[in-house]
């Protein structure tokens, strides 16, 4: 029993590392996590390391990810170098690859790619990306869709479809 809190206190059992090289697996849950050219579907750990290796849905604390392929990645701080994912949900991202969908409080991108980028801020050297909402931004960047193109994108969807409704309409008043 604590002192402080008059409670029982509880003793965690430390769960075994995790080393997998050349392997694959359905679930891994481990404390740490090592990958070399492995896979996994599903991966819940305190911390993942993954080199050249394929991850489905990774649930963790610390991410560090080189030359790997991710679906789905929910941690608190990632690293990702030369790899791909397909959604990032952190809170401290430093990413150099390619990411569908990052949504993070801190990014630092080098030369990297991305579809979506919803962060608070966005920091690093030249960043790709479709579509960009951030608070702050410290790079340079190359949007596809930025506010003005989508104004003017729907400027011009308003009045084309104005322009065919009134087509359509003169057309069936003449009938």
């Amino acid at each position: 029993m604590s002192s402080e809190t008059g409670k029982e206190s509880k003793i965690v059992p430390m769960q075994p590392p995790a080393q997998m090289k050349n392997l694959s697996a359905e679930t891994v849950d481990a404390g740490i996590v090592q990958m070399h050219q492995s896979g996994a579907s599903k991966v819940q750990a305190d911390s993942v390391e993954a080199l050249d290796s394929f991850l489905g849905e990774v649930h963790s604390q610390n991410v560090t990810l080189h030359r790997g392929v991710t679906a789905y990645i929910k941690t608190d701080q990632i690293t990702a170098d030369q790899g791909f994912s397909g959604v990032i949900s952190t809170n401290d991202a430093v990413i150099n690859g390619t990411v569908g969908v990052t949504a993070a409080q801190s990014v630092r991108m080098q030369g990297s790619r991305s579809g979506v980028i919803l962060a608070r801020e966005v920091h690093g050297a030249k960043v790709h990306t479709v579509f960009l909402i951030a608070n702050r931004m410290d790079a340079p960047v190359e949007t596809v869709v930025e506010p003005r193109s989508i104004a003017l994108f729907g400027a011009a969807a308003g009045l084309t479809f104005g322009m065919v409704y009134g087509i359509i309409r003169w057309l069936r008043s003449r009938s």
